[in-house]
């Protein structure tokens, strides 16, 4: 499977779309307690892991970090649990406005048909969107560093879905539900 081509766009789930939509226009004005220096508010982090899905990890300066994955399923509140989660995901979206230029400005917020992730960073100025090899020889230092970041957040969310699975707890019955799914 890793010799698989990423030729074609990857299919996605009506749920997801709806969701990564929500999770990509989320107010500034949501924020603004969290936001001292930076004009950053989120970060979201499109990732596809094989030919046929995707992935995207959305991150906000309030510390909450959720997975939304292409079948439609999600991962969410682990921030609410997991002071671990919250402190990657502030140190993800505190340092991520270095990457925010005017060359990174986008308006379309597309999803990726390669292996490349796309790094959408929300600001009160706009979305900026860089994008990033996930092999780490394959990119700047400075791209490295944000790799490392995301991953970082990606390793606590994991952290935190194993210890939920050993407690017993099933993290869709801690959520309300979405009426648009």
């Amino acid at each position: 499977m890793a010799n698989k081509q990423f030729n074609n766009r990857i299919v996605v789930s009506k749920p997801y779309l709806v969701t990564r939509n929500q999770a990509m226009r989320l107010s500034p004005s949501n924020f603004t307690q969290f936001m001292k220096t930076s004009t950053v508010y989120g970060v979201i982090v499109d990732m596809p892991m094989a030919p046929t899905v995707i992935t995207t990890l959305a991150c906000y300066v309030n510390g909450a970090a959720n997975l939304y994955f292409s079948n439609g399923t999600d991962y969410s509140g682990a921030a609410q649990r997991y002071p671990g989660v919250v402190q990657a995901a502030r140190v993800l979206v505190n340092n991520a406005a270095r990457y925010a230029t005017e060359e990174t400005r986008v308006n379309t917020l597309e999803l990726p048909n390669t292996r490349d992730h796309f790094v959408y960073i929300m600001t009160t100025n706009g979305i900026h969107r860089v994008t990033v090899n996930p092999l780490p020889n394959q990119q700047t230092p400075e791209l490295r560093a944000l790799l490392v970041l995301y991953q970082r957040v990606m390793g606590e969310l994991h952290n935190a879905q194993m210890k939920d699975k050993a407690a017993g707890i099933d993290p869709t019955t801690l959520l309300v539900p979405n009426v648009n799914k």
